[in-house]
C-alpha cells in the first residue's frame, strides 16, 4: 500500500472516532448523567401469589392451601384433618361472567353419603377460586365454607392451657 492511502485511512479512521465521541457526548447531556446503582431499601416488599390456577385438580389445592393457612393451633389442623378425612368428593368448575372473568367453584359434595355422623355443614360446602390463586367462601350451599372457616377460626384463637 502506497504512504498517502495508510494516512488518509489514519485520517479517516481517527475523524470516525472523534465523530463517535462526540455523538455520545451530545447524546449523554441530552439525556443527563447515567443514574447510581441504587442500594435496596429495607422495607418488606409485598408478595403477589405465584400460583396461577390452571386445572381443577390445582383450585382444589388452592382451597386445601388456603383452610391450611387458616389453621394456626394444633386444633384447627386436627379440625381440618377431620374435615378432610370426612369429605372427599371434590370438585371444581370453571365459571364464566358476562364481564369476560373467569374463576373456578370448588365445592365439597358428601349428600349421597348414607347415614352422615359428621356436622351436617361439612356435606356440601363450596369455595371460588380466582385464576390468581385466591380463594373466598361461597355463600351457595348455605354458605357452610364459610362457617367451617368460622370453626378455623374460633380453634385457632383459643390458647393452649
Amino acid at each position: 500500500m502506497k504512504k498517502w492511502q495508510k494516512t488518509l485511512r489514519k485520517l479517516i479512521l481517527t475523524s470516525a472516532l472523534l465523530v463517535l465521541t462526540v455523538l455520545m457526548t451530545a447524546g449523554c447531556q441530552d439525556f443527563g448523567t447515567f443514574p447510581s446503582p441504587e442500594l435496596p431499601e429495607d422495607k418488606p416488599e409485598a408478595t403477589a401469589p405465584t400460583t396461577f390456577i390452571s386445572s381443577e385438580d390445582r383450585a382444589v389445592l388452592a382451597v386445601y392451601e388456603h383452610l391450611l393457612n387458616q389453621a394456626e393451633s394444633y386444633e384447627a389442623k386436627t379440625y381440618l384433618a377431620e374435615f378432610s378425612a370426612a369429605s372427599n368428593n371434590w370438585t371444581a368448575i370453571s365459571e364464566l361472567y358476562k364481564d369476560g372473568s373467569n374463576i373456578w367453584y370448588v365445592s365439597v359434595d358428601m349428600s349421597g353419603v348414607t347415614g352422615w355422623e359428621e356436622k351436617s355443614y361439612w356435606q356440601q360446602a363450596g369455595w371460588f377460586a380466582y385464576r390468581d390463586g385466591r380463594v373466598i367462601p361461597s355463600n351457595r350451599l348455605q354458605a357452610n365454607a364459610l362457617r367451617i372457616e368460622a370453626d378455623l377460626q374460633q380453634l385457632s384463637l383459643q390458647t393452649e392451657p
